[in-house]
């Protein structure tokens, strides 16, 4: 594992890319920041966040600038209605405006031209390709999607119904809440592996578990590059829920093949 990633500039706009995604020639994949964007207030600026209360034009015109600047597909962008659940979908060009809005948290797809991704703002974002197949898929993965496995049961979906070989996977975790911030009560953290304990209180690694989820089903480690950008740490470049009481917009994290 390694925790390289890269910031974009374009103009005003700012967005970090993961080299060993970057390196598939057949994919583009951004994750946002907060910069670059035109919508204010609490959502100043760059808001990708289509369920927050900011004007609808403002974060269209946002995620119009990203996907220009990335020269990704704007057009047939696919994404869910988030449920901190375990549902996934299989993205196709018959179906992607059907799926988009669902409910659900993890989308993949062998198809051309479908960007898929999540909004995030504290969870913990993920991209999966799969090099040989050309398959790509895109994971939210709160603590509840995260203590259900979401991120093992994608990459198995991808072994039994579309042929992946898990040797052939490269995966990258965007930013999200880190371990220094994400404390939890004793309930929660009963349902995880990577727990500590720092004066009398709890903290989960929410980068770890998902980590483990895709190495024990048999990614190779080197193959996983982590952020390990903390959204609560970062506020002033990233959205955090919790460090802004819920009042924030969203990070988009989006995947496309060529």
């Amino acid at each position: 594992m390694n925790s390289k990633v890269v910031i974009n500039r374009i103009n005003d706009l700012e967005f970090y890319t993961a080299p060993n995604l970057t390196n598939i020639e057949f994919t583009k994949h951004f994750f946002s920041t907060r910069v670059g964007g035109i919508s204010t207030g609490v959502y100043e600026s760059l808001n990708l966040g289509l369920y927050t209360n900011d004007a609808g034009e403002n974060v269209q015109y946002n995620l119009n600038k990203i996907f220009s600047s990335t020269k990704m597909n704007v057009d047939k962008i696919t994404y869910l209605k988030q449920v901190h659940s375990d549902k996934i979908f299989r993205v196709n060009k018959d179906n992607y405006l059907e799926v988009r809005g669902q409910e659900g948290d993890a989308l993949i797809t062998s198809e051309k031209g479908i960007p898929i991704g999540v909004f995030t703002a504290d969870c913990v974002p993920i991209i999966l390709v799969d090099s040989y197949n050309k398959i790509a898929a895109v994971v939210h993965a709160g603590w509840k999607g995260t203590a259900l496995n979401i991120t093992g049961k994608v990459l198995k979906y991808m072994q039994q119904n579309m042929g992946t070989n898990f040797k052939n996977v490269v995966g990258a975790v965007g930013p999200s809440i880190g371990p220094c911030c994400f404390e939890v009560g004793p309930e929660v953290a009963k349902k995880f592996n990577f727990v500590y304990e720092n004066e009398n209180r709890l903290y989960v690694d929410l980068w770890k578990e998902n980590i483990r989820q895709i190495t024990d089903i048999g990614v190779p480690e080197e193959k996983i590059t982590n952020c390990m950008l903390c959204t609560s740490c970062n506020s002033n470049i990233v959205f955090s829920y919790r460090k802004e009481s819920g009042n924030t917009g969203r990070l988009g994290t989006f995947v496309e093949i060529l």
